[in-house]
């Protein structure tokens, strides 16, 4: 497929968020409003404008990513629109043992929306290299989710199908990556990985990488389904590891 974050990045600088503005603790949704395919202040948005750019930006399939707005919309939007930040109620979307936000407080209404360094520090050093195959981000995810209250059913299908979508759209095949010069390491062939310099920036700084072509492929339910259930299986495999916060 093409690459549309590639041509009309020019389009669509990254301006960080405004004192004021509304953002989410999804990292997804904040780079597309710092790069204006949503409203920049991430306001009063509808399910058919969030729709729209999730599918024009990250690929995912028309079906899909309807799904994914109108549910939004519906769960935590009120009178058909949304504003971001509603996106943060503690335990209706969002949920506890996200890779790179804190916890909810006790009592707390929202969930934090800006990412935690220290765990942010935390991903990225599942892995001496300079990437993270599906591997290292399912012992990630294992590692985090220890430190945090325990997800129920639903919350542990979506907290993998968020790990999988990270795969889908920011993975790239070893081979590809050693002649973009995204990862020097050949012998990796076609094993699909995240270069870690993109996390650092979608999570860290909630902005579409530099170096970033695109999603290679379109995603839609049927890829999502396959790829919560490798994870699940991975996930059988995996211990926490011991980390210092």
């Amino acid at each position: 497929m093409s690459s549309p974050a590639a041509y009309t990045r020019d389009d669509h600088p990254y301006c960080p968020a405004n004192p004021g503005d509304s953002r989410s603790p999804c990292p997804a949704l904040n780079a597309l409003a710092n790069h204006g395919y949503l409203p920049h202040d991430g306001r009063s948005l509808t399910a058919p404008q969030l729709a729209h750019a999730i599918e024009k930006v990250y690929g995912l399939s028309p079906v899909f990513a309807y799904f994914l707005a109108y549910g939004g919309v519906a769960r935590c939007g009120t009178h058909g629109k949304l504003d971001l930040h509603e996106l943060a109620v503690h335990n209706v979307v969002e949920h506890d043992g996200s890779l790179v936000h804190a916890d909810a407080g006790q009592g707390e209404k929202y969930a934090p929306t800006n990412v935690d360094p220290v765990l942010l520090r935390q991903l990225l050093d599942t892995s001496p290299k300079d990437y993270l195959s599906l591997k290292d981000l399912t012992q990630a995810q294992v590692t985090r989710q220890a430190q945090s209250p325990p997800l129920h059913t639903l919350q542990s299908l979506v907290s993998k199908g968020e790990l999988d979508l990270i795969m889908e759209v920011f993975g790239v095949r070893g081979s590809e990556s050693a002649s973009q010069s995204l990862i020097p390491d050949e012998a990796l062939g076609d094993e699909l990985v995240v270069p870690k310099a993109f996390l650092e920036q979608w999570l860290g700084q909630e902005r579409l990488p530099d170096g970033w072509q695109g999603p290679s492929h379109q995603t839609g339910l049927k890829e999502l389904i396959a790829g919560v259930r490798s994870i699940s299986k991975a996930e059988g495999e995996e211990t926490p590891r011991e980390v210092t916060l």
